[in-house]
């Protein structure tokens, strides 16, 4: 995959907020089983619950957290359908935790020009020279597994609220 500047993919806020995605149930624990396909990502990714581990793979932080989504660690874009890798999300989305942490909520594809994965097209550029696909395998969405956004996934996460301090 060609590898773009991630000052472009800070720019990902506003494509992804991009009305899209169709309905499927599921999206990881507590919802129906994902397809296959989609239990595939789930497995090759597991292992960027750590955020860490994501930066070290080369992931990069891409935008500030995005109301619906959260924040978006970036890789790469994809220059088209041929360098989509189902496995290998080009985009990484975690949401913020009470704690002040971030948990794996999503995978992101991100192509230069129009692309299908899983039977789903992708959302058109809104703005960027790019377009996304969002799949929630790791945070149910009751909008649909691909569905650009998730209303479970708030920016507005306080570690304090729980403890009463300010």
């Amino acid at each position: 995959m060609r590898r773009k500047s991630l000052v472009v993919l800070s720019a990902l806020v506003a494509a992804t907020l991009a009305p899209g995605g169709t309905a499927l149930a599921g999206g990881g624990p507590g919802g129906d089983k994902l397809p296959p396909e989609l239990q595939e990502v789930r497995d090759a990714t597991a292992r960027f619950h750590s955020v860490w581990e994501a930066q070290a793979e080369g992931y990069e932080l891409a935008s500030p957290c995005v109301e619906g989504m959260g924040f978006h660690f970036a890789k790469s874009i994809a220059a088209d359908q041929s360098e989509l890798k189902p496995t290998e999300p080009n985009v990484l989305v975690y949401a913020p935790t009470p704690n002040g942490g971030l948990k794996l909520v999503a995978v992101e594809y991100a192509s230069q020009t129009a692309a299908t994965l899983f039977g789903q097209d992708f959302d058109p550029p809104n703005g960027l020279p790019f377009y996304t696909l969002h799949a929630w395998i790791w945070k149910k969405n009751p909008k649909g597994v691909f569905n650009a956004t998730n209303p479970k996934v708030s920016c507005d996460v306080n570690p304090y609220k729980q403890s009463g301090r300010k």
